[in-house]
């Protein structure tokens, strides 16, 4: 397997990453439950609907 072709079955792989825990916080969103992020090194919880925020504005899990 080329360099080529692994680049981009791990692309491929990401984006389907992605978009399984964006479809995971909307359902989580939806029924208003939490979800558990890593802050500073520990465990945080926060409401899905945070979490689905901070992930539609590109930004990702800080303190």
């Amino acid at each position: 397997m080329s360099e080529k072709s692994i680049l981009r079955k791990t692309e491929e792989a990401r984006k389907c990453l992605k978009a399984a825990v964006y479809d995971e916080l909307v359902k989580k969103a939806k029924l208003g439950q939490d979800v558990i992020i890593e802050r500073n090194g520990e465990p945080y919880k926060i409401p899905a609907s945070e979490a689905l925020r901070i992930q539609e504005e590109g930004s990702e899990y800080k303190a």
